[in-house]
């Protein structure tokens, strides 16, 4: 669900933004929603993947679930900067 409101939302703001003519942040939100979209397509299926194997208890793929874990979180926490970021700017 994540992902899609993700989606949702950034292109919501990217359509606001270029009705504003404030194409830069219309082109940032684009790409924030491009990035929803890829990580639903990549990471999900991955993870799943993985829980599958852990859960037939398949322990070696534990690392591996961490690890794209900690990498979707590491780029939703570099999305929320970029959101943070855009708002503080907009702000002034």
């Amino acid at each position: 669900i994540y992902y899609r409101a993700a989606f949702v939302t950034a292109s919501a703001t990217a359509v606001s933004f270029a009705l504003a003519s404030r194409l830069g942040f219309a082109a940032g939100a684009a790409g924030l929603a491009l990035i929803a979209i890829m990580l639903r397509k990549r990471i999900i299926p991955k993870m799943e993947a993985l829980g599958t194997q852990i859960q037939a208890n398949g322990l070696e793929a534990i690392p591996g679930f961490r690890r794209t874990h900690v990498t979707a979180i590491l780029v939703n926490i570099v999305q929320l900067v970029a959101i943070v970021w855009s708002l503080i700017a907009l702000g002034r």
